[in-house]
């Protein structure tokens, strides 16, 4: 994806280990967001991520926030972080939770 293509507003709360960013889900992809966050989060590139289909199914996910006239949310544990997803575009990521992955 091209930089231009990319719409967001970056913010990491201090001491707080919190990143928050904020997408225009028109022209990137919520799991594609959620793997950009986690990525500056975690300090690793994105293919040495694990599989996010391994704990949400991102079809659905990026289906779910691109159609809805709702304002969903799903906050979920991905790469040892606690995501959460809302529908005004925002993800926020906080590293070093307990989870599974």
């Amino acid at each position: 994806m091209s930089e231009p293509d990319r719409d967001f507003s970056k913010q990491i709360a201090t001491g707080s280990r919190e990143f928050r960013e904020t997408f225009d889900w028109e022209s990137t992809p919520p799991s594609t967001g959620v793997v950009e966050v986690v990525s500056d989060a975690t300090g690793r590139e994105p293919l040495a991520l694990p599989q996010l289909y391994g704990v949400v199914d991102s079809d659905a996910m990026d289906s779910l926030f691109r159609s809805s006239d709702a304002d969903p949310s799903l906050t979920f544990a991905f790469a040892d972080c606690e995501v959460t997803v809302s529908g005004d575009g925002e993800v926020v990521v906080r590293p070093d939770v307990d989870s599974a992955q």
